[in-house]
C-alpha cells in the first residue's frame, strides 16, 4: 500500500515584510534560505535596540521573529518596547533556551507565539502563516 504524499505548502508572502532579530549570522542565513521562496522581504536586526529602531522607522514591517538571548538588549525587553508603540505587530519569539525560560514570561513580554530552536521548516511556515495569511484575505 502506497501512502499519498502530502502536497508541500506553497506560500506567497510577496509584499510582506518580516524583521528577523538575531545576533547569530548562521541563524539569519537559515531564515533567509527557508523563506526566500515565499517572496517575503526580510530585514535583519542584530540586537534589541536595532529592532526597536527599525520597528519605529518602518511601519510596513508585518511580523517580527525575535531571538530572546542577545547582547545589548534582550528579546524580552525589545518586545515590551515594540509592543508599547505597535501593539498589533505580531512578534514570534525564537529561542534555544525553552527549558530554562518560563513560557509565561515569553507571553508576558508581549510575544504572540514562540518557536524552539532548532526550528523546523513546516513549523516556521505555520507560525508565520498564522499572522501573514490573515493579511492577504
Amino acid at each position: 500500500m502506497q501512502t499519498e504524499k502530502k502536497p508541500k505548502r506553497i506560500t506567497d508572502w510577496t509584499g510582506k515584510k518580516i524583521l528577523i532579530v538575531e545576533d547569530v549570522e548562521t541563524n539569519m542565513l537559515f531564515f533567509k534560505a527557508a523563506l526566500t521562496k515565499t517572496g517575503v522581504t526580510l530585514l535583519w536586526a542584530m540586537d534589541g535596540f536595532q529592532s526597536i529602531d527599525m520597528c519605529q522607522k518602518d511601519p510596513d514591517i508585518n511580523l517580527v521573529l525575535m531571538d530572546l538571548r542577545m547582547p545589548n538588549l534582550d528579546g524580552f525587553k525589545a518586545t515590551e518596547a515594540i509592543k508599547s508603540f505597535r501593539p498589533d505587530l505580531p512578534i514570534i519569539a525564537q529561542t534555544t533556551f525553552t527549558d530554562e525560560i518560563d513560557t509565561d514570561r515569553i507571553f508576558e513580554a508581549g510575544c504572540d507565539g514562540y518557536l524552539s530552536k532548532p526550528i523546523h521548516f513546516d513549523e516556521l511556515l505555520n507560525a508565520i502563516g498564522k499572522y501573514l495569511d490573515k493579511l492577504t484575505i
